[in-house]
């Protein structure tokens, strides 16, 4: 009897460390093999217990491992040195959770098949130099906390008002959209220069790939997700920023309404494009609190203000197809004004 007993301990083994040494089928969350005159075992810390108690052996059993090879290769261990057994089990089961997510690597949120984006310059676990934390109370920012982002995402409120300041100046930029992006991140990831032209190449072909935003159980949280996804909503961001703060006219769309919520209240804005004898933009805004609305480009420039709550109107003579103008909006209860551009196509 104890005979049978120690070659069944043996056998149920080497039954589970072949099972995970083999690149067979997907892990699941619990593993169970049948062979005939045997049942179900489950590789729990507990089964393993029982399985490695110490019991009596004799010689009939000492050869084993000499007359079956693959037992052979695995390390030797104490049957009663459970902890052992244990490591090289995890260790195993780590190894096949590896392989298999190798074959069949997770999804973005976004994504509906696997793409190939090349391979991807290391990002460090933690990122140093950050800049100072900008206040969160910037009037301007409630409307970016309420960005529409291709994967909804909680983005800090420092970190937003960063990307704000930075594409307010690029959005003027003739850079190449690809670079803008990574213009506007990079005071937030210092030193990886090429982590982000590789994350921003990934954005733009997402921006071609999946304009909607998925349904996801929870918007992921910006503070908890690796560096390398920190880089991707940022640059997220900045591209749903710079649309944004573009405004664009022609002569299939002469018209053009922006609203921007503040925390002095809602600011409103409109374009119509007119083309008579003498084009023309008219640009109103409807402004919550005292507070001036211009336009200009070059030496040229047209504004109006007023002290209190209301509509104010500038206008933009014999505008040219192609050329940038800066739309510059002010109000009273916020220090720093919010720049839009107008291009007409």
């Amino acid at each position: 009897m104890m005979n049978r007993d120690s070659e069944e301990i043996q056998r149920r083994i080497l039954m589970l460390l072949q099972d995970f040494s083999a690149p067979a089928s997907p892990p699941d969350v619990e593993v169970a093999h049948r062979s005939p005159g045997c049942t179900a075992i489950e590789p729990s810390a507990q089964s393993l217990t029982e399985l490695l108690s110490p019991r009596p052996m004799n010689s009939s059993t000492s050869d084993f491992s000499e007359s079956n090879p693959a037992f052979a290769k695995e390390p030797s261990f104490e049957l009663g040195d459970v902890p052992v057994v244990q490591e090289r089990f995890q260790a195993l089961l780590k190894s096949r959770l590896v392989n298999e997510m190798a074959k069949n690597p997770p999804l973005f949120p976004w994504e509906s098949e696997i793409l190939d984006y090349g391979d991807a310059p290391e990002v460090p676990d933690v990122l140093v130099d950050r800049p100072a934390a900008i206040a969160p109370g910037w009037g301007w920012l409630r409307q970016v906390q309420n960005l529409k982002l291709p994967v909804p995402a909680q983005i800090p409120a420092p970190v937003l008002a960063t990307l704000l300041e930075r594409c307010q100046e690029l959005v003027q930029s003739s850079l190449q959209d690809g670079a803008k992006l990574v213009k506007a991140v990079e005071d937030l990831f210092p030193g990886q220069q090429d982590a982000l032209n590789y994350q921003a190449n990934n954005v733009m072909m997402l921006a071609a790939r999946s304009p909607q935003a998925p349904v996801v159980d929870a918007p992921i949280q910006y503070e908890t997700v690796p560096p390398a996804q920190q880089m991707v909503l940022s640059l997220l961001a900045a591209r749903e920023l710079l649309n944004t703060l573009t405004l664009t006219l022609s002569a299939a769309e002469p018209e053009r309404d922006r609203q921007w919520e503040t925390d002095a209240g809602m600011v409103s804005l409109h374009l119509a494009y007119h083309q008579t004898a003498t084009p023309s933009v008219r640009l109103q805004a409807t402004l919550p609190t005292g507070g001036s609305l211009a336009v200009r480009q070059g030496e040229f420039r047209s504004a109006s203000e007023r002290g209190t709550a209301g509509v104010l109107s500038a206008e933009l003579f014999d505008p040219q197809v192609g050329q940038a103008y800066t739309v510059e909006l002010r109000l009273a209860a916020i220090e720093q004004p919010l720049v839009f551009t107008l291009r007409l196509n």
